[in-house]
């Protein structure tokens, strides 16, 4: 990791997206463990399927943690109503971070204004929460030009961020599709690399192209022991 700096590596912690119960096959306990790894560490949320929010809320409350859960996920292929009753249904039950997948099939035949739609929709629920609210993309199903229309796309829907994958899908985030993000964005929306970070290393040189978020699992509480950083 050579010339990444102690300031890099803090702000990396303090941006993480804490993906490692999000699996086929988490359960309880999995899901328990990265709460406690997320706090001890100050990482900024964990995320897990919906059916353990509960256990995300009861594990992170008091905490600065973030509980998040996915929407539409991974294909974004359900209807507008079930992403909202989804939605909705994690906000009032305490979810305090969304992420949502787009409807990728609707945008790859063309029908932008379906997939606008379909946002707008679910960012209406989340609204009155007052949630950080983001959009995936799955920039491994997506040719260049389709990566900056879509990009474009969620920056002027009022999302908060576009994330690059679900990290189910094909493809990996890579530091040159986060600089082709930003290009089509710039400073109107923020960006969360996901797919594929494999290391510590891999999360800091993201954030160096332009995402402000960045999803890890285990493997960056290895590295931080490693280093001999110690929980919070």
């Amino acid at each position: 990791m050579q010339g990444i700096t102690d300031a890099e590596i803090r702000q990396l912690i303090e941006s993480v997206d804490y993906s490692e119960a999000l699996t086929l096959t988490a359960g309880e306990s999995e899901v328990r463990a990265a709460c406690k790894d997320a706090t001890q560490y100050g990482f900024r949320a964990v995320v897990a399927f919906p059916q353990y929010l509960r256990i995300l809320i009861d594990e992170l409350t008091g905490t600065h943690v973030r509980a998040q859960i996915p929407v539409g996920f991974p294909c974004g292929g359900v209807t507008t109503h079930v992403k909202c009753t989804e939605a909705e249904e994690g906000l009032k039950l305490g979810a305090t971070d969304l992420d949502m997948m787009m409807n990728l099939s609707a945008f790859k035949a063309g029908h932008c204004k379906q997939v606008a739609d379909d946002i707008a929709a679910v960012l209406a629920v989340a609204e009155p929460f007052h949630v950080p609210f983001k959009v995936i993309i799955e920039v491994g199903a997506l040719t260049d030009s389709e990566i900056v229309t879509a990009s474009k796309l969620v920056a002027e829907s009022g999302a908060d961020f576009v994330k690059t994958c679900t990290g189910f899908g094909p493809g990996r985030v890579t530091p040159r599709v986060i600089r082709l993000i930003k290009e089509a964005v710039g400073d109107r929306i923020g960006i969360k690399a996901s797919g594929g970070v494999a290391s510590l290393e891999d999360g800091v040189v993201l954030m160096r192209a332009g995402a402000a978020i960045v999803a890890l699992r285990k493997q960056l509480v290895e590295e931080l022991n490693a280093l001999g950083r110690r929980p919070l």
